[in-house]
This record gives structure tokens, C-alpha cells and sequence, in this order.
């Protein structure tokens, strides 16, 4: 085999295993006696020594099945492993005189197995797979959630660890290819969902990063300088703050709070700032109303704060909802909604809808005009506001809400590849992964990616109330705002939409520093206004 498609490190033979641990057990002959060979598909983990090398393969047979007794009898055997592959086409190649290949990585195990048949390496060899499968999942399962089940389950099986005598793996990622090609092939990957493999190709390739990274999508836009003066100092706090400690949610918590607490200080400062419970039908919500005109009737914004359904609160969100306040003449209702992952969804959702409910309850003893409520929010706070409009709408409330001011928000847990790529860089203020954590750690289930009361880029949306769509042009999520858009002209729902640009995510927090962040609450604002038919001379603005 040549030395172009050996592994690179230790790491790569223990990756490959992880990312697909499906493999075939091949076993001899020797030890059958009906004197062929017998070859079962397995799911399998590899334990490496503290230099990486792999030592042993990991694994279980079903009790019924007779392979593990051969195994018993003549212990070695051969696992035969295919990781990430695919078909390279020469359609997508400048060059049409290549001719079709494919990518692919494998290994070949030979190894001596050792049966381990005890309820204790049940219990180990179960735990260790399952706990590796499910990590990260919605809702992920564990042994526990069996009961009873789980002892039939373990008696039905039989455990193995195999050691490894010898690795024969072949990582042919595009080695051998002109940097043309290879540039080609890592488009036409990333363009047809591909990209597992185009990783591995980069992740092997020692070519430049111009030829490795090659764009798929158009070039990003700059990012506004002021904006960025906001992004890399909440960056830097964090990262002085984690300290690179490793924190639960608990302590993520802490230092999103400390680090965006100096962009709390300044602003308008608001008549009326009191707090109170409310005793909703989802339980008691801590609410924090921004009252700018005590004493007067006027319309409200329930505001619910973004950061991932797990982070931030009405505190990170303060100098923004007292600059809605303000500019509004109107009240803001910070909602201290619950956080996952304690809370999952609809614990959140529910939450704003009783709210909601309350509100018009008793929103007349608080001065506010109960038949002219909105709703906002900024990314998951987006969320929550178009899918509490959604669930009212179904519950026979059509009029609770009369506008919806959504910024950045998140409606699918799926932004495109080419989304990613262009947006949700590592370099980026929301990354792609950091979106498919947060979905994971909000929902529960994977039946509730479908619910279209989280997910409203599936929720039909006639009969909702206007909405304003604040879009950050340099977002991992304005694809997905884009494409509510058109659902909503679609549905013939009032819709304002503007895109910000050279805005990344989280762009509106940048007020004190940037002209886009302030003009972008003024044009929320002057919106609220208009469509809630409120005048207030004394705040009364011109658009910015």
C-alpha cells in the first residue's frame, strides 16, 4: 500500500472508529466447523494507550448468536471497517479528462478475541456504547430510562474485548490529486451534502489553506467595526473568565452574564423599573417591567432574551429592553423564562404563552393596554415570540398579540451548508456548531425538531399578526430569516423585513458602540409604533 494513504496520526485510526463504528467480525475456518468462514456486523470501540496507539476493539454478540462460541474456541479474527466514502464525479471537475474515483477511508483489525461473559462486562461494555452514541443528542437515552427492561437485555448478550495484533487502514482522501482536483472535489463534496468527507480531505491534505477551503459560496461581507469592538471584547472576557476550564451550563452561565456586564451600564434611564411574579397556568414567571410613563395607559412588548434557550437573562438584556422603553414610549416586559438544559422545550414556549394569557388578565391594573400586546425577542428570544403567536393563534387567541418583532431569530436547527461555511465559521459570533448545540440541549425528543411551534420554518403562518424581521446580514441564521420571509408573504402576513449589513449575530447588544445597533432599535421601535397605532409626543422619533 503506499505511504500517501497512511494515516497521519494515532488520533486518525481512533477518529475513524468513532465516526462510524459499524463494522464487520470476520471469523475463520479454523475455529468453524462447518468450515467456512462466518462474519457478523457489529458496533465497535477502540481503547488506545496513552500515546494513542490502538490497543483493543470493544464489543458485543447477541447470546443467540454462534460466533461467539467460535470465537471462544479459536479466538482470532478479522474486523473489517468502511468510514466516511464516496463517489467522485468528473462532472464537477474543470478538468473533464479526469476520470471518476472514489474518496474513502477503512481499516482492517486483525485481532485475538477474549469473551467476556459476565453481567459486570455487560454492564461496563453497554454503558461505554451507549454512552458514546447518545452524547449530544436531544434528550439523550441512558441505561437508567429501561428499568426492569435492561436485565433481560443484559442477558441476552455477550461481551468481548479483542486485542489488537496489527492495522492495515487506508485514508484515500484526495492525496494523489493536482490542487485543482482536489479544490473541485472538496466543492462538488460541500455542495451535495458531502461534507463528512470533505472534512477528512482537509483534515489530510497539506496543501494550502487556499486550496483546502475553497469556497463554495460567495465570499463573506466585512463586518462592521464597531460592531466587532463589541463582539471581541464579550470574546476576550469570556475566555479570561473560562480560563480554558471546561464548564457545565451552571458556569457558562456565570461568565456570559460577567462578560456582558459592562455593556449593561449607560443608556436611558427608565421611570418605572419594578419586578413581580406571575402566577401563570405554566407556573410563576419572574417578569421585569420597564415602565417609561408611570401613570398613563399604553401599549406593551413582552421581550424574551436570546442566547440559546440556555443562556443570558433579563440582566444580560437590560440596556436593550430600556432602549426599546425608551425610544418606544411604550412598556417592556422582560420574561425571565426557564433555562435548558433543566427546562427543555415546551417548558420555555409555554411559559410566554402564559404569560401572555396573564398579562391580558391583569395587564389593565399595570397600565397597559391588554388589546395592543407584542411580542419580541432576539434569537431564541425569536423564537419563542413566533412560536407563542403560533400556539395562541391554534388556541382560539388569534387577537392576543397585534405585532411580532423578531431579531435574528432561530427557526430551524438545520441552517444549509452553504450557510455554514459562509457564516457559522469558528471565526464567526454564532458558530454552526454552537447552533446544533443549542438545539440539542433545548429539545428533548427528535419527534420535537418537527413541531412547528419550535420549528416555525414548518408552521403554517396565515392568520398571524404583522411581524418585523431584523435580519443580520452576516448570520449563520439569515438564511433561514430570509426564508420566513417569503413564508410570510406567502401567507399573506404583513411583513416587514431589513437586513443589516456587515451585522453578524448578536448585533443588536452592540448599541453603545454602534449606529447599526442603535438605528436598528430605532427602527423596531418607530415599527412597534406604527403598527400598535401608539403616539407619544414626548418620544416620538424620526426613523433613523
Amino acid at each position: 500500500m503506499s505511504d500517501k494513504f497512511s494515516s497521519r496520526s494515532p488520533r486518525d485510526l481512533a477518529d475513524l472508529v468513532r465516526s462510524q463504528p459499524l463494522a464487520w467480525i470476520v471469523s475463520g475456518a479454523a475455529g468453524n466447523l462447518a468450515g467456512s468462514l462466518t462474519a457478523t456486523v457489529l458496533p465497535l470501540q477502540l481503547e488506545c494507550d496513552d500515546a494513542g496507539q490502538p490497543v483493543r476493539l470493544l464489543g458485543h454478540f447477541s447470546r443467540n448468536n454462534d460466533q461467539w462460541r467460535q470465537l471462544q474456541a479459536a479466538p482470532r479474527a478479522t474486523v473489517l471497517l468502511i468510514g466516511p466514502q464516496g463517489y467522485i464525479s468528473p462532472s464537477w471537475f474543470d478538468d473533464r479528462t479526469q476520470a471518476p474515483t472514489w474518496n474513502h477511508a477503512s481499516a482492517a483489525f486483525d485481532i485475538e478475541v477474549e469473551i467476556c461473559d459476565t453481567p459486570d462486562d455487560a454492564e461496563a461494555l453497554l454503558r461505554g456504547l451507549v454512552d458514546d452514541m447518545e452524547d449530544g443528542r436531544p434528550g439523550a437515552w441512558h441505561l437508567e430510562d429501561m428499568g426492569a427492561r435492561y436485565h433481560k437485555l443484559a442477558g441476552g448478550i455477550v461481551g468481548f474485548r479483542a486485542r489488537i495484533l496489527g492495522v492495515a487502514s487506508r485514508f484515500k482522501l484526495g492525496q494523489d490529486e493536482r490542487d485543482d482536483v482536489f479544490a473541485d472535489i472538496v466543492r462538488g463534496l460541500d455542495l451535495t451534502n458531502g461534507q463528512e468527507l470533505a472534512d477528512w480531505m482537509r483534515r489530510f491534505s497539506t496543501r494550502d489553506a487556499a486550496v483546502t477551503n475553497v469556497a463554495t459560496v460567495p465570499p463573506p461581507s466585512t463586518l462592521d467595526p464597531d460592531i466587532m469592538r463589541f463582539i471581541d471584547n464579550v470574546r476576550d472576557a469570556g475566555r479570561a473568565l473560562t480560563a480554558g476550564r471546561t464548564l457545565d451550563w451552571p458556569g457558562k452561565r456565570i461568565v456570559a452574564e460577567q462578560s456582558r456586564l459592562p455593556w449593561q451600564a449607560g443608556g436611558p434611564v427608565i421611570a418605572s423599573v419594578t419586578e413581580r411574579m406571575a402566577d401563570t397556568e405554566a407556573g410563576p414567571v419572574r417578569l421585569r417591567f420597564y415602565d417609561p410613563a408611570p401613570g398613563t395607559v399604553k401599549p406593551a412588548l413582552v421581550y424574551m432574551h436570546g442566547g440559546g434557550w440556555a443562556l443570558f437573562s433579563i440582566d444580560t438584556h437590560d440596556r436593550l429592553m430600556r432602549e426599546y422603553a425608551e425610544k418606544s414610549g411604550m412598556t417592556v416586559i422582560g420574561v425571565d423564562y426557564a433555562l435548558a438544559p433543566e427546562a427543555r422545550y415546551p417548558v420555555a414556549l409555554n411559559q410566554v404563552v402564559g404569560t401572555v394569557r396573564w398579562l391580558r388578565q391583569h395587564g389593565a391594573g399595570l397600565n397597559i393596554d391588554t388589546e395592543r400586546l407584542a411580542l419580541g425577542g432576539d434569537s431564541a428570544g425569536g423564537s419563542l415570540s413566533m412560536g407563542a403567536v403560533l400556539k395562541l393563534r391554534d388556541a382560539g387567541e388569534p387577537d392576543a398579540i397585534k405585532a411580532v418583532l423578531s431579531i435574528y431569530g432561530g427557526f430551524s436547527p438545520d441552517p444549509s451548508p452553504s450557510a455554514r461555511q459562509r457564516y457559522g465559521t469558528p471565526d464567526d459570533m454564532l458558530t454552526s456548531d454552537e447552533v446544533d448545540e443549542f438545539w440539542a440541549n433545548y429539545i428533548g425528543s427528535v419527534a420535537d425538531r418537527r413541531d412547528p411551534y419550535a420549528v416555525a420554518v414548518l408552521a403554517d403562518l396565515r392568520g398571524l399578526p404583522p411581524v418585523f424581521l431584523v435580519i443580520a446580514e452576516c448570520d449563520v441564521l439569515a438564511e433561514q430569516n430570509l426564508l420566513m420571509a417569503g413564508r410570510f408573504l406567502e401567507a399573506n402576513v404583513p411583513v416587514k423585513v431589513k437586513v443589516y449589513p456587515g451585522a453578524p449575530h448578536s448585533f443588536i447588544e452592540a448599541m453603545e458602540v454602534s449606529t447599526v445597533a442603535a438605528g436598528a432599535i430605532l427602527d423596531g421601535a418607530n415599527w412597534l409604533r406604527e403598527t400598535l397605532h401608539f403616539s407619544s409626543t414626548a418620544t416620538a422619533r424620526d426613523a433613523a
